[in-house]
C-alpha cells in the first residue's frame, strides 16, 4: 500500500515537485551545516568573476531556515504553482518552464538595483501574482481574518509583510511588477489584435520536445479559455 505522503508527492506536477524538493533539500543542508547561506546568494562578481555559477540556482532555492515564513512560502509554491501547471498551463509544461526561466533571468538582472541577493521570495511573489490574475474569480480566506478576491492577494501580502517587518515594500512591488509583465505577455498580449495571435512566451521547440509538449498550434486556443478551477485545498474557493 503506497504511503499517503509519497502518493501526494508523486502527484505534484513536474516543476512544483522539483522546485519544492530543491528548497527542502537545501534548507536541510543549511540546518545540518552542510552548506552556508554565504555560498548561496547571487552577485555579479561571485558568479561571473569568481565563476561560482551554482549561485544562479541557489539564490532561488534559499527561502531562509525553517520558520513560519518558510512554511508559508512552501505552501504558496505547492498550491499556486500546482494550480498554474494543472490549470492555465495544462499540457504546456515547456511553456511554463520557459516562462519561469525568463522570470528568473529578469529577477537576476534587476536584483542589483533592488539591493537584494536572495531571490527565492521574489520568485514566489511573482508566481503568486500570476496565479492571482489567472484565478481572479476565486475568493481567498486570508488566515481566517477576512475574505478577499484572489486578484487582491498579492497586495494583501505586501501590506501584511510591510506591517510585520516595518519596511517599505520596494522589493515586493518589484516582484509583482515582474509577475504582471509575464502574465500580460502570456495571457493578454495574444488576445490583442496587434499581436496577430502570436505567443511571445512560447517555449523553444527543443524545450517542447524535451518536455514532451505538443508542438501543434491548436494549443493557442487556451489563451481564449478560463483556467480550470482548483479543486484541492481550502484557501481558494470559487464563488
Amino acid at each position: 500500500m503506497p504511503n499517503p505522503l509519497e502518493e501526494w508527492y508523486m502527484q505534484l506536477p513536474l516543476f512544483t515537485r522539483i522546485y519544492t524538493t530543491g528548497i527542502v533539500v537545501l534548507t536541510l543542508a543549511i540546518q545540518l551545516e552542510w552548506a552556508s547561506p554565504l555560498t548561496l546568494f547571487y552577485t555579479y562578481h561571485a558568479v561571473f568573476v569568481q565563476n561560482e555559477y551554482w549561485r544562479l540556482l541557489t539564490t532561488f532555492l534559499f527561502l531562509g531556515t525553517f520558520s513560519l515564513d518558510w512554511i508559508l512560502n512552501i505552501y504558496f509554491i505547492v498550491r499556486y504553482c500546482r494550480d498554474l501547471e494543472e490549470g492555465s498551463y495544462l499540457n504546456r509544461p515547456a511553456d511554463f518552464a520557459w516562462t519561469v526561466l525568463l522570470m528568473c533571468t529578469t529577477l537576476l538582472v534587476i536584483s542589483p538595483y533592488l539591493g537584494t541577493v536572495f531571490l527565492g521570495d521574489l520568485l514566489v511573489s511573482s508566481l503568486t501574482y500570476m496565479w492571482s490574475r489567472h484565478y481572479s474569480y476565486l475568493f481567498i480566506n486570508f488566515m481566517g481574518l477576512f475574505t478577499t478576491s484572489a486578484a487582491y492577494l498579492p497586495w494583501v501580502l505586501v501590506a501584511f509583510s510591510s506591517v510585520v517587518e516595518n519596511r517599505w515594500p520596494v522589493v515586493d512591488l518589484a516582484a509583482i511588477g515582474v509577475g504582471h509583465v509575464f502574465w500580460f505577455l502570456a495571457e493578454e498580449w495574444p488576445r490583442r489584435a496587434e499581436s496577430g495571435g502570436v505567443r511571445v512566451l512560447r517555449a523553444p521547440r527543443v524545450l517542447c520536445k524535451i518536455m514532451h509538449q505538443d508542438l501543434d498550434d491548436e494549443l493557442d486556443q487556451d489563451a481564449e479559455q478560463e483556467p480550470a478551477v482548483p479543486v484541492d485545498g481550502d484557501i481558494a474557493e470559487p464563488t
